[in-house]
């Protein structure tokens, strides 16, 4: 399938601040079923932006804006060609308990702590859940999604981002950042490495949640087949539809953005997705920029009446007045 998608974030001050700094992971990952045709990244204020790879492998850009403003404005373009898989029990050979790793690095995805810690909801969830013998993984997993679909009810406002597992078993009420945790959660209890995946789905005419921001789900390592990918929140395994931004131990490893200002103003946050798909590919769709957007940024111009500074604009104010 080939996808478009427009993400746009606006982050909006009750008052003036002298510096943004922030990191952003919005770049669709490059894997062997997602290929990323186009990223476009515009910002504003005017900044200078940087990028890199962070230890998972995701693309992160980073940028900071030094000067008095009130907003900042992010737009990330991309287009997407992603495949599918069809899966089935009996084709996959990956059998539950798994008995050895191939590589030692999936060691991470097996380990609990917080957000995703080790308590004993978890615990008694994953003994209810646990096959009294051998079974195809596949089953495994989807017995756990399953699990999750039906027992929590889908609930804006209830949690935050810094939410813990134990939390949210509590209540059983949530989004899809916090079904993806416990999912992860619950396969790590179970021995199958697991890790928390942060992206899109492009609906389409099909009614998915999480549709119209940034989505989460969970991926499990299958030695035969490499990661495969779990969404709770709509009980469905991840199909040509999803795409993936970033992958992590965790929520706080892969936030589409995360940075600190300088200030004392309250900040205020809008984020819109829109995603379509796209018939064919053009040239002015293929290729990666980066670009700035028309946002103020206000500087010091001299002292006030009073001994404070003003601002430039200020200036202008009364330069116009006094000539009217």
């Amino acid at each position: 399938m080939l996808i478009g998608i427009e993400h746009t974030t606006e982050l909006s001050y009750s008052g003036l601040i002298s510096e943004t700094v922030m990191e952003l992971r919005m770049a669709p990952r490059q894997e062997a079923m997602q290929q990323r045709l186009s990223f476009d990244l515009a910002v504003g204020p005017t900044c200078q932006i940087r990028s890199y790879f962070d230890w998972l492998g995701n693309t992160v850009h980073a940028f900071s804006v030094n000067g008095l403003h009130k907003s900042v404005k992010i737009v990330a373009s991309s287009v997407v060609q992603t495949g599918h898989r069809h899966l089935h029990s009996d084709g996959l050979p990956d059998q539950w308990p798994l008995t050895s790793l191939p590589d030692y690095t999936l060691l991470d995805f097996l380990k609990l702590e917080n957000p995703i810690g080790d308590c004993e909801a978890l615990e008694r969830i994953a003994h209810d859940l646990r096959p009294k013998g051998k079974v195809p993984m596949l089953d495994v997993a989807n017995t756990v999604m399953k699990f999750i679909s039906d027992e929590f009810q889908y609930e804006k406002g209830v949690t935050g981002v810094s939410t813990t597992v134990e939390e949210v078993l509590a209540h059983r009420r949530g989004v899809c950042q916090d079904f993806a945790q416990v999912m992860v959660g619950l396969l790590r209890k179970l021995g199958i490495p697991a890790r928390y995946v942060s992206g899109f789905i492009h609906a389409g005419d099909r009614g998915y949640r999480g549709t119209a921001q940034t989505h989460a789900w969970a991926e499990a390592y299958f030695p035969s087949a490499g990661w495969i990918g779990f969404d709770p929140t709509n009980n469905c395994i991840a199909g040509e539809n999803f795409v993936k931004m970033a992958v992590g131990s965790n929520y706080r490893d892969v936030p589409p953005h995360k940075g600190v200002y300088r200030g004392s103003a309250r900040e205020t946050m809008s984020v819109a997705v829109v995603t379509r798909e796209l018939r064919e590919l053009t040239n002015r769709l293929v290729g990666e920029r980066t670009g700035s957007l028309d946002v103020p940024v206000f500087n010091f111009a001299g002292r006030g009446p009073v001994g404070g500074w003003i601002l430039d604009e200020q200036v202008q104010q009364q330069q116009q007045q006094q000539q009217g």
